[in-house]
């Protein structure tokens, strides 16, 4: 077996990362400066403009013009986990209604709920403001028979999956996710404030219950930049995978 010792822009790379750890841990976004950088890693301007590139591109860092390097204090998803978005986020969140309305059927969204396209459908939709900033822009719909009036139930600023859980005695337990990048048209650019073909996580959630029971269908829009998921699994063959 034949095996390469890293080369310097990956050893720089994964150092840098560390240093990211160790900062974003202590609540620190300030950066030093690309000469401190090379003294301190013992690498080349080159090999260590390359390892921050990389960086920049997954915007695990920003660059300012006269403020240097900053590290982009990105909110963290486990794409696994079934409790509501709002528990996974800080405090510091605000989430409005936009509508909330029946409306007809959406063929993708009757079949998932396993309901005939001429069945009516609630449709929610939010916008969710963390730290101040448009976070995501989020659709979810639900079978409108199955949980009567809830079109009456204000939603703002509180989770959906503890009224369901509450009222309806509905508990998320599983579900798939979907998740690719989208370019922001002049729709979402409007609602998330920010520029068109800026790049946007585009999720689509298919949950189902403590039956085994299809109850939501989502869609959420979420600016790139500010968030990052992982995917932290325990008792990973217990994961149902139905047809």
């Amino acid at each position: 077996m034949e095996y390469k010792d890293l080369s310097p822009a990956v050893q720089s790379e994964e150092q840098l990362r560390q240093l990211i750890q160790e900062k974003t841990a202590r609540g620190e976004l300030d950066f030093p400066s690309e000469r401190t950088l090379e003294a301190e890693l013992g690498v080349s301007r080159t090999t260590l403009r390359r390892s921050l590139d990389t960086l920049e591109k997954e915007a695990v860092i920003q660059k300012r013009s006269r403020k240097g390097i900053e590290i982009n204090p990105k909110q963290t998803i486990n794409i696994l986990k079934m409790n509501s978005m709002s528990s996974q986020l800080p405090s510091d969140q605000t989430v409005t209604v936009l509508s909330s309305e029946i409306t007809k059927g959406v063929k993708e969204v009757n079949h998932f709920l396993t309901t005939d396209i001429k069945n009516p459908l609630y449709k929610l939709v939010r916008l969710r403001i963390v730290e101040g900033r448009p976070f995501s822009y989020e659709i979810s719909y639900l079978d409108s028979a199955r949980f009567p009036g809830i079109e009456q139930i204000d939603l703002n600023n509180t989770s959906l999956y503890h009224v369901l859980e509450e009222r309806f005695q509905i508990k998320p337990t599983y579900g798939r996710e979907e998740l690719r990048f989208v370019s922001a048209n002049e729709d979402l650019a409007n609602v998330l404030k920010v520029k068109e073909q800026t790049p946007l996580f585009e999720v689509v959630s298919k949950a189902f219950d403590q039956n085994d029971e299809p109850f939501e269908y989502s869609k959420q829009y979420l600016i790139g930049d500010q968030i990052k998921y992982k995917i932290n699994a325990k008792n990973i063959f217990d994961y149902l995978e139905d047809e």
